[in-house]
Order: C-alpha cells, then structure tokens, then sequence
C-alpha cells in the first residue's frame, strides 16, 4: 500500500512539473503612478494612472500614454515632472510625459525601435541640462522615471523599457538602465509599488484567472481597469500616489493603437 501512495505522489508530481510555467511578470518598483502591459494572443493592451507628483507633495494630472511611430504605444511610469524644490525664488521644471507626448505626434512614420531610440535622446537631453546644474541632495541615485515602448517590430510584439536615475553628483547625466523584451503572450509588466504587484496577481480575482487562461487583449484591458480602481482606492495595501484619468490601450498588427475602455 505504501509503495502505491508513493507511485501516486511521484505521478501526481510528475505530472505537475509538465504543466506550462507561468510566466513570471517584469516589474519595476515605482512610488508614483501606475504603468501595466500585458502580451495578449492579439496584441498588446496598455493602461497607465493619469498623476504627476508635484514638488509640494500634490497630485496633479498628467497624459501618459501615447500612440508611438506605426505599430506601437509608449507610458510614462515614475515621477513624469522634475521640479525645483518649494521655496525657490525661480522654480523651474522639466515635464517628461508633455516632451514625449509633443515629440511623438511629430513622429507618427517610425517603427517602435526608432521611436524608442530617438523620443529617449530627446528626453535624456532635456533632463539633463535640468539636472546639471542641481545637486541631487538625499536623492542621489535614485529612480525618477521610466519611458516604457511597447509594439510590433518585423510583426513581432516587444516592450522596451528606460529607467532613469539621478546622478550622484551634480553635473553628470542621469543614470539609464535600458532591456529590450521579446514578448509572448501572456507576460506581463507590472510599474508600480510592491503592493500593486501582490493586488495584480490576486489569484482569488476571477478578471485575473480569465485574463491568464485567454491572454486575450480584451481580457487585459478588464484586468488592468480593476487594478487601476483597486491602486486609486488604496486597496490591497497598494500605497502608490495616483490619479485618474486612466487611459487603457491595444495595439495589435491590423489596427495599430486604439484606445480601449472595459467591458
């Protein structure tokens, strides 16, 4: 009888271990706002929170998420405003989503890959003379934001991420740390606090198990719609700072970027 429980048990394991994994989702620590992508079988399905966090502690809204070149979308995740701390006599600012939301209307004839590359030197160069001439103090070395790019390139979904970090000393660029990702359907990329991680992948959630049993764009973007009420409402212990208005997103091979609401 016993061999017979252990014959079972090493079946059962086996059999376990033969199960497709999982993928495991890409996530990037971020304070403020929120930023989700998912790989469906039919495209890509994008949402991002509409906050910018001001230097005096308050919210205010912001545009970050894009149409970007033919086939592609590009967010903006992290803090999308560098300003001067209060109480300077001249204060000023250097806005990453109003730079790539200017550039990218202008540049609606590139693939995702030129996009990417050339929106990134656009917005380096502009947060680098900000930062240049101001010490960067206790934060030092920390991750500000990220331009997050994400289409088709030779009919192939990808998403390519640029994070950006204060220098350590003043008068040297931001620090950038840049993956490229083949993406399958499936994955998932998750910008935003630890407890927005643990609230998107709340097994309990019935929009979570469709999403991940039919990794279809529609089911993303109703996914993404539940996890963006849950962050604003602070619920799961999501401690992220953001503010509506939500904008949701597919890009797929035959339609290009379209705006998505939930169904």
């Amino acid at each position: 009888m016993r061999k017979t429980v252990l014959l079972l048990s090493l079946l059962i394991s086996l059999m376990l271990s033969a199960r497709p994994a999982q993928p495991v989702p890409h996530f990037v620590a971020a304070k403020v706002g929120v930023v989700l992508i998912g790989t469906g079988s039919d495209g890509l399905a994008l949402a991002a929170d509409g906050s910018s966090l001001n230097a005096d502690g308050r919210i205010s809204q912001e545009q970050k998420l894009f149409p970007a070149g033919k086939q592609g979308a590009v967010a903006i995740a992290g803090a999308v405003s560098l300003q001067d701390p209060v109480g300077r006599r001249v204060r000023e600012e250097v806005n990453v989503a109003r730079i790539a939301g200017e550039w990218l209307a202008g540049h609606a004839d590139l693939d995702i890959k030129a996009a990417d590359h050339d929106l990134n030197a656009t917005v380096a160069a502009a947060v680098n003379r900000f930062v240049s001439k101001r010490d960067p103090g206790t934060q030092k070395g920390a991750f500000k934001f990220a331009i997050v790019s994400a289409g088709f390139l030779d009919d192939k979904p990808v998403v390519m991420v640029t994070r950006y970090f204060l220098p350590m000393v003043q008068g040297k660029p931001m620090r950038t740390e840049r993956t490229v990702t083949p993406a399958k359907a499936g994955e998932l990329w998750i910008l935003g606090s630890a407890g927005l991680r643990a609230a998107s992948l709340e097994r309990k959630s019935a929009v979570f198990t469709t999403a991940t049993k039919d990794p279809a764009v529609r089911n993303y973007i109703n996914l993404f719609h539940q996890i963006l009420r849950t962050a604003e409402s602070g619920g799961s212990g999501v401690t992220n700072r953001t503010a509506p208005p939500n904008r949701l997103a597919t890009v797929t091979l035959k339609e290009g970027f379209a705006a998505a609401s939930p169904q």
